[in-house]
């Protein structure tokens, strides 16, 4: 039990904790990477990992712990989105794989549930809260990143069916995909905001033609994605027509939600790095793990507070910006830290390095972690507006 827990939340993280226990082990050292974005791994790692995170979901599924707060009819545990938290919070202490399928689960999944229809739900919730499907985001293009209303992917209605013409870029995990949630542009004379509808893909179509974007990492787990005359069924609209940027800013609030996690382990695993070496007496750098070390624990308590309004109905809000924007930044304060206490073995890579490499290539990766769900600018621009009450930017339209 923890002290903030009620007498019921208590006996639910003890639940948790004991089938946890019987079905995973506790890792012998604190994960250095928080996700697959900042790990960056080998095109072998993806395989595996990808396997290990679909039978490890498959598995809580089959024992009902998968989505707690889910609704049942969707295969769903039907619980609060505390009991989710728990549950996140006791599943973070033992080695499973999670990162593979984050995109579907934290971002793709929780937006059709607020913004699908019911066939939709019935159709697609269950095959990717059980790891079956694997899911993509298709936002970003190469001429719309942060301004994503600018985007000029093409839906053109023919019947019961729409045709997708377009491009999209960093798309984390297409190759290994079996759906994307798509935005295109349906109404090209209507404001940029307002002509956007969103459809659900299929990542298999042979209209669809998917090539990975090799990193300076080595890694290749973003791709660019080629929509060439998609066909795609209006069964398959999220939504109504031209209601696509409501689907878009759902989809972020959890995107920027999910990676405003606190990196509690990554700090642990920094302070081993720290007084395990030559530096442990260093003041300054001992001052410089302590402000990390609180930073992360003010994160740890906002998410607890975003997720209360979570269980109280709330949509998520402006506030995963602000925890998105403190948590990158922390998390490339940490990375940096890390490489300067290797000194000259910060330079290394692989086999050769401390860690197989793990730090570097953390350090090189996170930049992607602070571009995914809005760049740091976006991020501010959110803030002053929508949390401060500051005058809005200039747009250009």
């Amino acid at each position: 039990m923890r002290p903030v827990d009620s007498p019921e939340e208590a006996a639910f993280r003890a639940e948790a904790v004991k089938w946890l226990e019987a079905n995973a082990a506790r890792p012998s050292n604190p994960p250095i990477a928080p996700s697959a974005i900042v790990a960056e791994w080998s095109e072998e790692d993806e395989e595996r990992k990808l396997a290990e995170a679909r039978a490890w979901q498959r598995r809580k599924y089959d024992a009902g712990w998968a989505g707690v707060a889910w609704p049942r009819a969707y295969g769903g545990r039907g619980g609060t989105e505390i009991e989710q938290l728990i549950f996140d919070d006791e599943e973070s202490h033992f080695d499973v794989p999670r990162d593979a399928l984050a995109v579907g689960l934290g971002w793709c999944g929780p937006a059709l549930l607020l913004l699908g229809d019911e066939d939709q739900k019935q159709r697609f919730v269950p095959s990717l809260l059980s790891g079956e499907e694997v899911w993509c985001q298709l936002f970003s293009e190469p001429g719309a990143g942060s301004d994503l209303a600018g985007l000029a992917t093409r839906a053109s209605r023919d019947g019961e069916e729409w045709m997708l013409e377009g491009e999209k870029v960093w798309t984390t995990f297409a190759h290994h995909s079996d759906l994307g949630l798509c935005i295109a542009r349906t109404d090209p004379a209507a404001d940029p905001h307002r002509g956007l509808s969103a459809f659900i893909i299929d990542m298999k179509d042979p209209a669809v033609e998917v090539r990975r974007i090799r990193q300076m990492t080595g890694a290749a787990n973003f791709s660019q994605v080629f929509l060439d005359r998609v066909r795609v069924p209006d069964s398959n609209r999220v939504g109504d027509v031209g209601d696509g940027w409501r689907v878009v800013i759902t989809t972020f609030m959890f995107e920027r939600t999910a990676a405003s996690f606190a990196g509690g382990p990554m700090v642990e695993a920094l302070r081993r790095l720290l007084t395990g070496g030559p530096h442990r007496l260093d003041r300054r750098r001992r001052d410089e793990w302590v402000r990390i070390w609180i930073t992360d624990r003010i994160l740890s308590y906002a998410a607890m507070r975003r997720l209360t309004a979570l269980g109280r109905g709330n949509s998520p809000g402006p506030e995963g910006s602000l925890n998105k924007l403190v948590g990158t930044t922390m998390l490339s304060e940490l990375y940096e830290q890390a490489v300067d206490l290797l000194g000259a073995e910060g330079m290394l890579a692989g086999a050769d390095s401390p860690q197989d490499g793990e730090w570097q290539a953390a350090f090189l990766g996170t930049p992607g972690l602070r571009v995914g769900g809005g760049t740091d600018p976006i991020q501010r621009n959110i803030i002053a507006e929508r949390l401060l009450g500051l005058p809005r930017d200039l747009r250009s339209d």
